[in-house]
């Protein structure tokens, strides 16, 4: 059997994901927004002023990766976090003016980079493809939560 690279689908994906990364920081780049920034930001622009842990919990990233992650977009001066008047232990994360303001350019350099990656699919093709990836990925995600079940008349010594 032939080993070919490109036939393998974790390569052609992480292969994928890798240009589109590359894409996306190089259009991002002039703007000080890091591509791990991108779903903070979106939800901030939605709803700003919310504390850390609701962060978390929507978007479901890792607690010290958000805390890693919003030290850096503080240094880039995009968010803030100020104590809650509510609860003093709690800090509520706010965008700067400066991050406030990138919301149009980050969703056209976002759009622009969809558009060049679209190019020559049907929109059936994008609501395929989208498909196929939900659907794949929800089999990972159970496949991380649900034990493993062994038949004991399957398993050979």
């Amino acid at each position: 059997m032939n080993y070919e690279p490109d036939s393998l689908f974790f390569t052609q994906l992480s292969r994928f994901q890798r240009l589109y990364a590359k894409g996306l920081t190089m259009r991002l780049s002039p703007y000080d927004v890091q591509p791990g920034y991108l779903t903070i930001l979106h939800y901030l622009w939605q709803r700003d002023g919310v504390t850390q842990k609701e962060l978390t919990q929507f978007l479901d990233i890792e607690q010290a990766t958000l805390s890693n992650t919003l030290k850096r977009m503080e240094r880039d001066g995009l968010v803030l976090r100020t104590p809650n008047k509510k609860d003093r232990r709690r800090h509520l994360i706010t965008l700067t003016e400066k991050g406030a303001s990138l919301k149009n350019p980050v969703e056209t350099a976002i759009n622009d980079l969809r558009k060049l990656v679209n190019e020559g699919l049907t929109v059936n093709d994008r609501r395929y493809f989208k498909r196929i990836m939900r659907q794949m990925s929800e089999k990972l995600e159970d496949d991380q939560t649900e034990p493993l079940f062994v038949l004991l008349d399957e398993v050979t010594e």
